[in-house]
């Protein structure tokens, strides 16, 4: 009886158990994720591009909403101070990965309100092994009148089993994470992390693209 009892116990714990996993939605794919965003982010501009046209905040707020939940905006921020980040305050690291986050978008939105009808997005599946935390989703630009621009989201899962999310991105095989992490160290060493930040607080666009960007 004790046996049948124990026996009964068991299976219901084991039947909780695998209702509570199947209820846990698995990570979208990496390459998932890039089609959810670019999707999005298009389809909103499609909709609302005379609105945007004509209230830049409104499309800089629309772009931060939609764009930004699929970066780790920390991660990148600590990979462009580098040694900066091990000797900066927190209150500094946090007004850095803000700002910056910011200069970025009110720098190169206005490029994407342009373009994104006219620009489409080959995205190729991500090959991403079992345990693995880094991934690589490769796409293609095509634009109409020039030739296509290969750009690689390098994208990251920690802790494992969490959403996958960019940390660089690759323009014709520049990191703009290297180029943006020279640009802001010189600036650091010119003058100091305070005022580089209040810089980048105050709207000034600090770094520029690698050559490869611009020309895309």
């Amino acid at each position: 009886m004790k046996n049948k009892r124990l026996f009964a116990r068991i299976s219901a714990l084991l039947a909780a158990a695998t209702v509570a996993l199947a209820a846990v939605a698995a990570p979208t794919a990496p390459d998932e994720v890039i089609k959810t965003a670019q999707g999005s982010l298009q389809s909103d501009i499609s909709q609302n591009k005379a609105k945007y046209q004509s209230d830049k905040a409104a499309f800089y707020k629309m772009v931060d909403g939609r764009v930004t939940q699929y970066f780790d905006t920390k991660y990148i921020a600590q990979s462009i101070l580098a040694q900066n980040w091990r000797t900066a305050t927190p209150d500094q690291r946090t007004r850095f990965e803000t700002a910056f986050k910011n200069m970025l978008i009110n720098s190169y939105a206005d490029a994407l309100l342009q373009y994104a009808d006219s620009i489409k997005a080959d995205i190729q599946p991500a090959r991403v092994a079992d345990g693995a935390e880094r991934a690589t989703v490769n796409t293609k630009l095509i634009r109409p009148d020039a030739p296509p621009v290969s750009v690689a989201f390098d994208m990251r899962q920690k802790p494992a089993g969490s959403d996958w999310k960019v940390v660089d991105i690759k323009v014709e095989n520049i990191s703009l994470v290297t180029n943006f992490r020279s640009q802001v160290a010189a600036q650091i060493k010119a003058s100091s992390l305070d005022a580089v930040i209040q810089k980048l607080e105050g709207g000034e666009q600090i770094v520029a693209p690698p050559e490869a960007a611009k020309g895309s």
